[in-house]
């Protein structure tokens, strides 16, 4: 019931709603603008920064802004992705920022870092060989994944050879 009063009373005075819409705007600004001075200042945003516990620049600077895997550059990065390179919690604990857990990666190798297994597991194989004899009595790849229920990208790709686990020879 006093939430009813609260609105009944800020509906009917406009001043006031007015004035609370003002405040509340000059506050989203003021917020918007320090995180602004922030990345400006350090190259990267406050909410990056506080995901890894304040911790962000300093493993930067122990990992010389470099991936740590590929060896990408943070300039490289922002190149490549429009965004710094990332900082990874080791164990994906985002509670544990200790340095010990947190390196630096960019965006392809924390993507095959996180990916799930089950998502590293290649289900077409199985079906390669009776795609294989499907494409040489002369169907589509299209009429092949409509068929086995696969992408025509993920068949035309193995019948192509152009995965990892095949040779190119």
């Amino acid at each position: 019931m006093n939430n009813e009063i609260m609105t009944q009373e800020r509906s009917a005075s406009p001043s006031m709603s007015q004035s609370y819409i003002t405040v509340r705007e000059k506050k989203l600004s003021w917020q918007r603008n320090q995180r602004r001075k922030f990345a400006l200042k350090h190259g990267f945003s406050s909410a990056s920064n506080y995901s890894a516990g304040g911790s962000r620049g300093d493993v930067l600077r122990r990992d010389d802004y470099k991936c740590i895997k590929c060896f990408m550059t943070d300039d490289e990065h922002r190149k490549i992705f429009g965004r710094p390179i990332t900082i990874d919690h080791k164990d994906r604990n985002r509670k544990n920022n200790s340095m010990e857990n947190l390196q630096t990666l960019c965006l392809r190798c924390h993507g095959q870092k996180d990916i799930l297994p089950r998502l590293k597991v290649k289900k077409f194989l199985p079906f390669l060989e009776q795609a294989k004899s499907m494409r040489q009595v002369g169907n589509s790849y299209q009429a092949i994944s409509d068929a086995l229920g696969f992408s025509t990208a993920t068949v035309w790709k193995y019948l192509n050879n152009k995965t990892k686990e095949q040779s190119y020879e």
